[in-house]
């Protein structure tokens, strides 16, 4: 024989010995069967090197197994029966063992035993083909690169859930500043994917109740089995997705090409993920324009809860472990405020709610989807109210004034000086000089400097609309020239040295760095730089008064006081409105509050007084002054509360206006696509001055700071008189 005969007959032996289950001499019996057809026990004896006192009983136990037959004659013969025929048996008994086996396995896989490790790759396979496929809400992939073909098709049939994917072992030269790049489409399934030039292993995490932690072999072994650990236990899973989710995602880069905006209505199993998305919206449009429903439990109880509210605020932070929505809940008792509450991720204690499932959504049951009768009402009489012409009235606009000094980090790269147009870039230089020797520096140059604060920013609305001003803030001294040049036409009285904020200004939010005024403005500096008999000189005369924020001035009660009783008695053409807003108040005290609300009931008493603050400026009154037990609308109850003539909340959405005759709600038309979602309160406060400032009615005016405010947050910049007119024209157009 030759070698490739001796190699073929060693083949078969082997995997009649191995596969079939026959012994050495049992599998030496048959190939010389096979080979030299009938033969004799002596015959076999020597065609099979098996020795003869063996040979009868391999015959036998081979007959037995259905591979021979046995002639009962002298001498006695055997022959084998066809492969075909005795290896269709084997093969019979394989498939009856594999169903047997498939069924042990599926009975295994559904006890579900909390961890299983796993050696085969095809049983890794069938593992991940199984999550995916069987996912009803939520996967999250970390998958090296070479892996990510074995996936992609199984990832393209995900279409109800939410998918997110990590790729590991990216190659660095394909990294940029702010991206990675892949040399291939993923689905179109995929919601959103990251990448990492890190070296990771496979983990799969479906609904966050169920992983699969696969281990790639590592380098120096090579041969080494492959391992994967299933872990069906949900606590072990919910361990195994904080990881992945909160220490590799947060940092991975968006894979270049597949960034996709939030669409709503989302769902989400993880706090951070609905937050980060949160943050992606609140760059474009309000946050009190999203509706949140959630799943969870009572932190204080443990009680399963379902509840759902209007966004107000949020904070997110991947440098804290904290994270929450603060939503404000539907409820029947308060309809102009519900009830705050503060809703966390599963285990989060200093919430009220800890939430299992987040659904997002434009909130679909706003008030000014629609132009209600009662705004066009308003409408109307604003049409009719609003004089031909504009800026016959004077109006005096103080007290705080600011420099805005606007800035942008740059890089040194050669002689070049490149913007850094990300937060995020910022913040990562930071974290490197935290692991370095070195002092944190950073290069910026100055792009503009502009006078701010609400004097100035009301003042320039009323200023481009042709009103006569009289100005009074912290100007300088001298005036500084950023607002002697912006307000050249107007006069200026300044009380003091002014302050600076420099915003540093990247693409996706500005940090501010502001410097504190520790001198507050009180009565007596107020008088000490302007004498009353001069002051009653600026205000005589005036139609309205706007005083800017109780924030940027906390004295403020005691200029009011000042006014009630040593300016007002020597006016002799008193101010018909004093308009004043709250700003942030919630560190200050019930006392200083109380304080200040006696101080405004007191002017009130001489002049009309209106409070202005917009939505969560008016919770945050509600809260500090206002008890649970009480009942009835909460602006009309704050306006009790402060003494006042009118008190207004507002916001992109409308104006409420709370007057001793009752509540008027003017509606303001949604903005699909706004310029500016932030910073817009001066603009309704601008308008609402306005509107007093010429005789309208206090509802008319609502109408007016919606206008204005509604038409910068299209145009980002304020109207002119004949744009004004315009957008009051179109108005219903708008909606």
């Amino acid at each position: 024989m030759t070698e490739e005969d001796d190699a073929r007959l060693a083949m078969l032996r082997e995997t009649l010995n191995k596969h079939v289950g026959l012994s050495q001499y049992e599998a030496e019996v048959y190939l010389a069967l096979v080979r030299g057809g009938t033969q004799t026990m002596t015959d076999l004896a020597e065609t099979s090197d098996v020795p003869k006192q063996r040979v009868y009983d391999t015959v036998s136990s081979l007959r037995d197994a259905g591979f021979v037959e046995v002639i009962d004659d002298y001498p006695r013969k055997a022959y084998a029966v066809s492969p075909s025929e005795a290896l269709g048996q084997v093969q019979d008994q394989l498939e009856r063992a594999e169903e047997e086996l498939d069924d042990l396995h599926e009975t295994v896989e559904t006890v579900e035993s909390g961890v299983a490790l796993f050696k085969s790759e095809t049983t890794i396979q069938k593992y991940i083909a199984d999550m995916i496929s069987t996912a009803e809400r939520d996967l999250l992939l970390l998958v090296p690169y070479d892996r990510l073909d074995d996936i992609s098709d199984q990832l393209a049939d995900c279409e109800d859930v939410r998918l997110r994917l990590i790729i590991s072992d990216l190659s660095p030269s394909h990294t940029t500043e702010n991206t990675v790049a892949i040399d291939r489409s993923l689905p179109n399934t995929v919601d959103d994917v990251r990448g990492v030039t890190s070296t990771e292993d496979f983990v799969l995490i479906a609904d966050r109740n169920r992983a699969l932690y696969w281990a790639r072999r590592s380098f120096d072994e090579q041969d080494e089995e492959d391992q994967a650990y299933y872990v069906s236990n949900p606590r072990l899973a919910f361990v195994l997705d904080r990881f992945v989710s909160e220490s590799i995602w947060p940092y991975a880069r968006p894979v270049a090409g597949q960034e996709q905006a939030v669409s709503l209505p989302a769902e989400y199993l993880r706090i951070r993920d609905c937050l980060a998305d949160v943050a992606e919206l609140a760059e474009r449009r309000p946050i009190d324009d999203i509706e949140v429903e959630f799943k969870g439990y009572d932190t204080e109880t443990g009680d399963a809860v379902e509840r759902s509210g209007i966004l107000t605020s949020y904070y997110f932070t991947e440098y804290d472990i904290r994270a929450s929505l603060t939503i404000a809940l539907h409820t029947e008792a308060d309809t102009v405020q519900p009830t705050l509450a503060s809703v966390g991720g599963v285990g989060a204690r200093e919430v009220d709610f800890a939430a299992e499932r987040i659904t997002i959504r434009e909130h679909n049951n706003r008030n000014d989807d629609h132009l209600t009768d009662e705004t066009i009402s308003y409408l109307e009489d604003c049409r009719s109210q609003l004089p031909q012409e504009l800026g016959e009235a004077s109006v005096v606009v103080a007290f705080d004034a600011f420099i805005d000094q606007m800035r942008e980090l740059v890089e040194r790269s050669g002689d070049q000086y490149d913007h850094v147009s990300q937060f995020e870039r910022f913040r990562e230089s930071l974290v490197r000089f935290e692991g370095s020797e070195n002092s944190p520096r950073a290069l910026w140059r100055k792009t503009e400097t502009e006078p701010g604060g609400h004097v100035s920013h009301v003042g320039n609305v009323l200023d481009d609309l042709g009103y006569d001003l009289t100005l009074i803030g912290r100007f300088g001294d001298p005036i500084r020239p950023e607002f002697a040049s912006t307000f050249d036409d107007q006069t200026l009285v300044s009380v003091g040295p002014t302050t600076s904020t420099d915003y540093v200004r990247f693409d996706n939010r500005n940090f501010l760095l502001t410097e504190p005024n520790t001198n507050p403005l009180d009565w007596k500096r107020l008088t000490d730089r302007i004498d009353v008999s001069e002051l009653v000189g600026r205000l005589d005369g005036a139609t309205a008064i706007s005083l800017g924020t109780w924030w940027a001035t906390p004295d403020l009660p005691d200029i009011l006081e000042g006014l009630t009783k040593e300016l007002w008695p020597k006016l002799e053409s008193p101010p018909e409105f004093v308009h004043m807003s709250t700003g942030e108040i919630s560190d200050m005290s019930r006392e200083t509050l109380d304080w200040g609300a006696d101080a405004l009931a007191n002017l009130d008493d001489r002049t009309t007084v209106t409070v202005t603050a917009n939505r969560d400026q008016t919770r945050q009154l509600r809260d500090s002054l206002l008890s649970d037990s009480a009942t009835g609308p909460t602006v009309q109850r704050l306006r009790n509360q402060l003494g006042v003539s009118q008190f207004v909340m507002h916001s992109l959405k409308g104006a409420t206006l709370a007057t001793e005759d009752g509540i008027s709600t003017a509606t303001t038309p949604r903005v699909t696509n706004p310029r500016r979602v932030r910073n817009v309160d001066d603009h309704f406060k601008s308008g609402y001055v306005l509107g007093l400032a010429e005789g309208l009615s206090g509802s008319a005016s609502l109408v007016l700071g919606n206008a204005l405010a509604s038409y910068f947050v299209r145009h980002d910049e304020a109207p002119d008189t004949e744009e004004l007119r315009t957008f009051l024209t179109n108005y219903e157009d708008f909606y």
